[in-house]
């Protein structure tokens, strides 16, 4: 385990109810690439989450997010880079391509603003992928130069400078609630 998920883990604190196992052994035979170790260790710990009732984390899941035929990891992959991904390339001032595309976005959270989360997908390494955010609201791009894990840490622990924007934190809900996992999505 990382040391941002450590800590992300000591924030968070134990999970309420074990998720699903998710075969992450298929991920490069059926979505073409091997997820960030630190997202794949989360997704194991926590699932999908909800953080501060704002930011939702997405994962595969054997349940359509769309009401579409396809599930699973290219269900995963065909609603975050034809739907989310897709929309955000077709914005003006993109800087981005989307995957497949070398160095292509792929969607992994998004907030009730209907800000964006994605992977940078750069290298062949997905565990140097930084992570790309799109604000809405404020019409602007940001990219931090960490992953999943240290993003998520950054947010929480109010170090990234956008973190308010991201999931600002709401004393009326928990700091995280459990959303769904492979077999299931709320």
């Amino acid at each position: 385990m990382s040391m941002e998920l450590d800590r992300l883990s000591q924030i968070l604190g134990k999970p309420t109810r074990p998720p699903a196992v998710t075969p992450w052994e298929r991920s490069a035979s059926e979505a073409g690439f091997v997820f960030p170790s630190d997202y794949r260790e989360f997704v194991n710990r926590y699932g999908s989450v909800r953080i501060n009732g704002e930011l939702s984390v997405l994962v595969p899941t054997l349940r359509s997010y769309d009401a579409g035929p396809i599930v699973g990891f290219p269900g995963f992959v065909r609603v975050t880079t034809d739907g989310v991904a897709a929309e955000l390339a077709g914005h003006e001032d993109c800087p981005y391509p989307v995957h497949p595309a070398t160095g292509g976005l792929l969607a992994w959270g998004s907030n009730l603003n209907a800000d964006q989360f994605l992977w940078l997908t750069e290298g062949g390494d997905p565990d140097a992928w930084p992570v790309v955010a799109f604000y809405r609201g404020l019409d602007m791009w940001d990219r931090f130069d960490g992953g999943f894990a240290a993003f998520l840490l950054a947010v929480l622990d109010g170090t990234y400078a956008y973190g308010s924007e991201v999931a600002p934190h709401n004393a009326d809900e928990p700091l995280w609630r459990f959303q769904g996992d492979w077999n299931w999505v709320e």
